[in-house]
């Protein structure tokens, strides 16, 4: 067989995919013709074809030797280099593809993701829009582009460029390539608040590639947004199958299970995230969250600590150890200060200079704009305080804006927006674009409602984006920053001059309660004292169960020492999990009291179904040293009288302004001892709780605490001093 037969017989091998035959005789040849290119050209494709890289590379080489011109083997070595991470390598082959053929779009397109993985991105764009120039409806170039858009922060163009490629080829070979398209979808559209699109993306990229542990995981952080803590646990358990060194869903499994309640559950994973990273901070964070709810208030704080020690800039673990330690009892109020302050000096104070001018119009006598930010414009205890003001607001003197940070809505969140004259969803929004917003609107007071709290904003109001900043309702002592200006209280939880010390913010006092209670629509009714029919006094605590602190349990066990009949209903969140339950149980038995006198309750979904549990409670206990507000006033709404210790600090203090709003200051307690005394003589009251029980709820309604149609104009008259004495300072 002549030469030309040899060639034209490997070539139909390599065909038909038979490359050891067409290897056999491409070797044949050269050894009859050692300079003949196009074999060692075909060589190279084979080789590449059955990932034997080296050999290939060896004869693209020795091709290019014979003939520097061929453009097809400088774009093939540019591939292979680039598999093995030689990026440099590559880019230098496929610029002289390139130089060979300037009008191969794939070129270009390969020539930006070598690019790309060198780290410039720019250079990367430029190459990958030429690819589009030469080729419009690219879905790989599209792709590539939109990636990189993304990766720029060119966020809208990445997204339209990534759809354009979805488009184009709904159903390419690559799938792989397509998942990855709906992935940074679906990433986009949740830093963005839009989820249900997150969802439909990630739910495409894993039909696309079932293994996706990432895209798993995604999907989780959405379902659990949405408080469909379920199917997000679904798919994070699916992730960790995939891929079981993946320490970041074991951390958000920990954090699903903590909301579920499950928190021994929620230990066990985080302690496997620990096991597998024992430097990641964010595990030790979760971590003292969920010991927290167990009740173990020093070992949380440990656990925050540690995740400050290993990342000292994690802010949100900062003010989740400044939140704890208000319920520690060893923690005096000078020391709770200082602990703000160290914030401040490490998240505020590199913010300070970049705090820019305002546009603000400068008059007295015009409508101001007030800005509430919270999370918490839903079921919750903020929303109880918040939702008669922004329905009450004098819209003649205050446009009404909400910057509403929660993903999940429900009724009280459809009223609230409702009651507001602009509703802004900031959820997902990093906080540089909800300062732009801020000042776009131009608000002239904004308004804290979460404090160190989950989920807030504390670095965005470091930032200062209103001229007057203010904090209330949602955290019980200064937020330690210099920006906020005004922090608003009263008398009672405040008394003049024993608290200003501790606050960076100057005290704005209510004259009667520093917030106003709305008490929940289509309330059961107030049934007859329960101590008649049983025989026996029951107390209860619907606190959460990190607020009973190792002092509170003394006082109550001594309580019920004093009453040998008494019994305690506890219900907080926490004892949805058994072990938690059991450690609460035991503290009671430990200290000699029969278990069967102590329940602890778990949480029930329906808000009517909790406040009828209210029926079983004679006499409500308040803790300390972090006072119960919507507890306390859910259970005086119930007819039940609460006993509350009062302290020096505002968070133990709100007993006293709740109860003596109410008219009730004799139910206030000034030392533990005095505390069991009350409680003890009460109990053995039954008149007097018996009238109380009929009329506590009427009187409840004609407090100061409940008449927000006196509350408002106080509040009002405030938020135009603060603006007056701005005006004064910057006029």
């Amino acid at each position: 067989m002549n030469i030309n037969n040899l060639i034209e017989a490997a070539y139909e091998f390599q065909k038909k995919e038979d490359f050891e035959q067409a290897e056999s005789l491409y070797k044949e040849i050269l050894k009859v013709q050692p300079n003949n290119v196009s074999v060692y050209y075909n060589l190279g494709i084979i080789c590449q074809d059955k990932q034997r890289l080296d050999e290939a590379v060896f004869y693209y080489k020795e091709a290019l030797k014979i003939n520097p011109n061929l453009a097809d083997a400088y774009y093939n070595l540019g591939a292979i280099l680039h598999s093995q991470g030689a990026f440099v390598d590559a880019i230098e082959n496929y610029q002289k593809a390139l130089k060979l053929d300037p009008y191969s779009a794939d070129i270009y397109n390969n020539l930006g993701l070598s690019l790309k993985a060198t780290g410039e991105m720019n250079e990367a764009i430029r190459y990958f829009r030429k690819a589009l120039d030469l080729d419009p409806h690219s879905d790989s170039a599209c792709s590539n582009l939109g990636i990189a858009l993304i990766a720029t922060g060119q966020h809208t163009e990445g997204i339209q460029y990534l759809q354009k490629a979805l488009q184009y080829n709904p159903h390419m070979n690559n799938a792989n390539n397509l998942a990855i398209a709906h992935t940074n979808l679906g990433i986009e559209y949740q830093g963005k608040g839009q989820l249900e699109e997150a969802i439909d993306n990630y739910q495409k990229a894993i039909e696309l590639n079932p293994n996706d542990a990432g895209a798993y995981n995604n999907l989780g952080l959405v379902l659990q947004k949405k408080r469909q803590i379920d199917e997000a646990i679904a798919c994070y358990e699916k992730a960790v199958q995939l891929n079981p060194s993946y320490v970041d869903t074991y951390i958000h499994l920990g954090d699903a299970y903590r909301v579920k309640g499950l928190l021994e559950k929620a230990v066990l994973y985080l302690q496997k995230a620990i096991e597998l990273n024992p430097n990641y901070a964010g595990a030790y964070n979760n971590l003292g969250l969920v010991t927290q709810e167990q009740g173990k208030i020093g070992e949380a704080e440990k656990y925050f600590r540690h995740a400050l020690q290993l990342n000292s800039g994690f802010s949100i673990c900062h003010s989740n150890l400044l939140f704890l330690i208000n319920y520690a009892s060893p923690y005096n109020a000078e020391v709770i200060f200082r602990e703000h302050l160290d914030f401040a000096k490490r998240f505020e104070e590199p913010m300070v200079a970049a705090i820019s001018h305002y546009n603000n119009e400068k008059t007295l006598t015009r409508r101001l704009k007030i800005g509430y930010v919270s999370p918490d414009f839903r079921r919750h205890s903020v929303a109880f305080f918040i939702e008669p003001v922004i329905a009450e607001h004098n819209r003649e003197q205050f446009e009404v804006f909400c910057y509403s940070d929660g993903s999940m809505r429900d009724e009280t969140t459809g009223r609230i927006q409702e009651h507001a004259d602009q509703w802004r969803n900031i959820a997902g929004l990093p906080n540089e674009k909800v300062l732009n917003l801020i000042r776009q609107d131009e608000i002239d007071i904004l308004v804290d409602l979460a404090g160190h709290t989950g989920y807030n904003r504390m670095l965005l109001f470091a930032q200062k984006p209103a001229p007057v900043q203010v904090t209330w309702i949602g955290y019980p002592t200064t937020t330690g920053l210099s920006a906020i200006d005004y922090k608003v209280v009263d008398s009672y939880t405040d008394p003049p001059g024993l608290t200003e010390k501790y606050y960076t913010e100057e005290l704005i006092r209510m004259p009667q309660c520093f917030l106003c209670y709305l008490p929940p629509k289509d309330s059961p009714e107030v049934r007859g004292l329960q101590a008649f029919t049983k025989g026996h006094i029951t107390f209860g605590s619907f606190n959460s169960f990190k607020k009973i602190s190792t002092v509170m349990l003394g006082l109550w066990t001594r309580i019920l020492k004093a009453l040998p009949d008494a019994r305690l209903i506890m219900k907080s969140f926490s004892f949805a999990d058994r072990i938690t339950r059991s450690y609460a149980h035991s503290q009671f038995i430990n200290a000699g009291i029969e278990a069967e006198r102590v329940k602890c309750l778990q949480p029930v979904p329906l808000l009517q179904d909790h406040l009828m549990v209210y029926h079983q409670i004679d006499i409500g206990l308040d803790t300390f040293p972090y006072n119960g507000t919507t507890t306390t006033c859910e259970a005086m709404w119930m007819g039940v009288p609460v006993i509350t210790l009062a302290g020096e600090t505002h968070a133990s203090r709100v007993g006293v302004s709740l109860l003596s709003n109410v008219g009730l200051p004799e139910l206030i307690a000034t030392t533990p001892e005095e505390y069991i005394v009350k409680a003890v003589d009460l109990a053995h009251d039954l008149a007097k709780l018996k009238s109380l029980r009929k009329c506590l709820r009427n009187k409840m309604s004609h407090s100061p605490l409940t008449e927000i149609q006196q509350f408002i104009p106080h509040l009002e008259a405030a938020y135009q001093k603060m603006w007056a004495q701005w005006y004064k300072e910057n006029s």
